[in-house]
């Protein structure tokens, strides 16, 4: 974690740019007031990263009309701007390197000369606290009560403006009448929402999503399963037509840009789909695959299952873990101090998930919770058709959160372990229904 102060500290934010770029996979921005482009949006156009920027709609008009009108005249399906009215944040998320959580709004002022507090987090430390899934719910939630921006509402916005540099003093009952429009939806904001309402609200649209993402990786299953689908060295195997569509067909570079092909494919799902199976028949033999198929998932499931789960030492865990692609995900980006290597030292992959495998079992030593205890809860702690019920436990309740084991390693696991009711899931698995222009969230950790 960062503080940024600004020339208190010498942290800005313009420094978390310099380093985000090859590690961006898109910009959520949720930011009350920004009077420049060139602080973020440029960045993200010359980036060719993918933006959704929030903004507020008061009768003071917070979004500048020149940034609206840069948005408005790029007219791309990658770089959004939606409106909100009881908004006041300054969220940017830079996904897949990071988050900003603090009071700079996107002004020259907030970036440069004003005293701001903030800070950022890390990826790996938004996984670790639980805190992707906190702004994902955010994000959520502002979105339903936003409105994009569109002609009409630039129009209003930008007659608001040039009255506004006309008179200096607003006169109520035209700042009422302005306010009056329904261009942008009627919302009194979250004031009277308690805690634990808001909490089984998060729970609820957690559950409702990871189900309705479950039925969609189902449903491709049952097309790649059919005679035909499928390339003569393999079975039908969701996770790994997934796998390597996203691999294969979702990169630009080093960085893979399904958020790109989402925009293409929202429209028709099912075409990205049928597309990519028939790119998937012809591929030749590949050793990964098969391995996967006949030797890793057949051994994550025996080590999973509530026989042989309890009773795994911590190099047997370790073994297992270590197997698990959301695991080994982690591991790479995971900061050294996070999982117990000492600093000063170059680790390769393998020595990274050895050291994030131990972390994670030793937690109990620590005063943290079992992770073998946690995983047999989820797995078989009730009926089956409530797993999704208890991995948000294991997410949510200190008294289950392993720490370092976020939503993706548990949601993979659940389906090695489980294989006949539910298929694996990661933050891999939900990029690649991403790409195909599913609206799923991608989680992290």
């Amino acid at each position: 974690m960062d503080l940024l102060l600004n020339g208190i500290n010498g942290g800005y934010l313009r420094n978390i740019i310099l380093n985000a770029t090859e590690h961006t996979e898109r910009v959520d921005a949720a930011v009350a007031y920004a009077s420049e482009s060139d602080l973020l949006f440029d960045w993200c156009w010359d980036n060719k990263i993918p933006l959704h920027f929030w903004g507020r709609f008061d009768e003071q008009v917070p979004v500048g009309i020149s940034v609206l009108d840069k948005f408005l005249n790029r007219k791309s399906g990658r770089y959004v701007c939606k409106l909100v009215r009881r908004f006041h944040p300054k969220v940017i998320w830079w996904r897949g390197y990071g988050a900003y959580i603090g009071s700079a709004n996107l002004t020259q002022s907030a970036w440069w000369n004003n005293v701001e507090a903030g800070v950022f987090l890390t990826e790996a430390e938004l996984a670790e606290g639980g805190h992707d899934l906190e702004l994902d719910h955010m994000f959520a939630e502002i979105d339903k009560h936003a409105a994009p921006l569109t002609q009409e509402l630039f129009d209003l916005l930008s007659a608001r403006s040039k009255e506004l540099t006309r008179r200096k003093v607003a006169e109520k009952a035209d700042d009422d009448a302005m306010l009056a429009t329904d261009l942008v939806p009627h919302w009194e904001g979250l004031a009277r929402a308690s805690s634990k309402s808001a909490g089984d609200r998060r729970r609820q649209a957690f559950l409702d999503e990871w189900n309705r993402t479950l039925q969609i990786i189902r449903d491709i299953a049952s097309k790649i399963s059919a005679e035909g689908n499928r390339p003569s060295w393999v079975g039908a195997q969701a996770d790994q037509f997934l796998h390597a569509h996203y691999y294969q067909n979702t990169f630009d570079g080093r960085r893979a840009d399904f958020e790109s092909h989402f925009a293409r494919n929202r429209m028709d799902p099912d075409a990205a789909v049928e597309k990519a199976i028939r790119w998937w028949r012809t591929l030749p033999s590949s050793s990964d695959e098969n391995r996967m198929l006949n030797k890793t998932a057949p051994f994550l499931q025996k080590a999973f299952s509530e026989r042989i789960l309890g009773r795994l030492t911590e190099d047997q865990f370790v073994k297992v873990l270590g197997r698990v692609h959301a695991t080994r995900e982690y591991a790479r980006r995971a900061p050294n101090r996070f999982i117990g290597l000492k600093g000063g030292k170059a680790y390769d992959i393998p020595e990274k998930v050895d050291a994030l495998a131990r972390h994670i079992f030793r937690a109990p030593g620590r005063g943290g919770v079992s992770v073998t205890e946690t995983l047999a809860f989820v797995l078989y702690g009730g009926r089956p058709e409530e797993v999704p019920h208890r991995l948000w436990e294991a997410l949510t309740d200190p008294k289950r959160k392993v720490e370092l084991l976020g939503v993706s390693a548990l949601g993979e696991i659940v389906g090695w372990a489980l294989p006949d009711r539910y298929p694996p899931r990661n933050g891999r698995t939900s990029k690649a229904l991403r790409s195909f222009g599913y609206d799923v969230t991608v989680h992290v950790g």
